[in-house]
């Protein structure tokens, strides 16, 4: 059975709202009204469901392109001693900037998410196998264990927005990163 070709227009609407959900979910949280994510996109809240059935689907779908941009880059990675540093910090990079993501997923832990959750274990896989070889990574880390660091760095956003600006995100990526590499931090800017 051929499938139809999705029109123009549609998959133009359809990366409109991921764009929007992605800044006003940012700017506003996630329990942010579906109605500002349509507005910001142009569309109307018909057009937005016939897209998501609910915020949690849109969720899931931001988190699959999440997922699918990991993938890729740790494929681009793999031959480099410190890919797994690097993606780890590209991932942190994501969190910072969406935390609302990671609070959506807590909610809904379906099948779906699970799968995803699956998928970002095994990209990181090979890239911590090749940083442990290399003594980038701390002997012994696994995948895991770089994916147990991204909890802790949510943790650390509340507190650092609790204090009112202490840079506590600076502070935990640069703990984090020695826990589980041999490696200088990155130096880089808060976000």
């Amino acid at each position: 059975m051929e499938q139809t070709p999705v029109r123009r227009d549609v998959a133009r609407n359809r990366e409109r709202l991921l764009a929007a959900a992605r800044t006003v979910v940012a700017k506003r949280g996630p329990d942010v009204p579906l109605d500002e994510i349509a507005r910001a996109a142009g569309v109307s809240r018909t057009t937005l469901h016939r897209h998501f059935v609910d915020r949690e689907a849109l969720a899931a779908e931001v988190l699959r392109e999440n997922v699918e941009e990991i993938e890729s880059r740790a494929q681009h990675l793999a031959e480099q001693p410190d890919g797994a540093e690097q993606l780890f910090h590209r991932v942190l990079d994501v969190q910072i900037d969406s935390p609302w993501l990671a609070h959506m997923v807590a909610r809904n832990q379906g099948r779906e998410l699970g799968q995803l959750a699956e998928r970002t274990r095994s990209a990181f896989e090979p890239l911590v196998a090749r940083a442990c070889e290399a003594g980038v990574a701390r002997a012994g880390t696994t995948a895991e264990d770089v994916l147990l660091a991204m909890p802790m760095m949510l943790a650390s956003l509340a507190v650092d927005r609790h204090s009112g600006g202490a840079n506590d995100v600076a502070r935990a990526r640069v703990i984090l990163h020695r826990g589980l590499f041999t490696t200088e931090p990155p130096d880089r800017a808060p976000s």
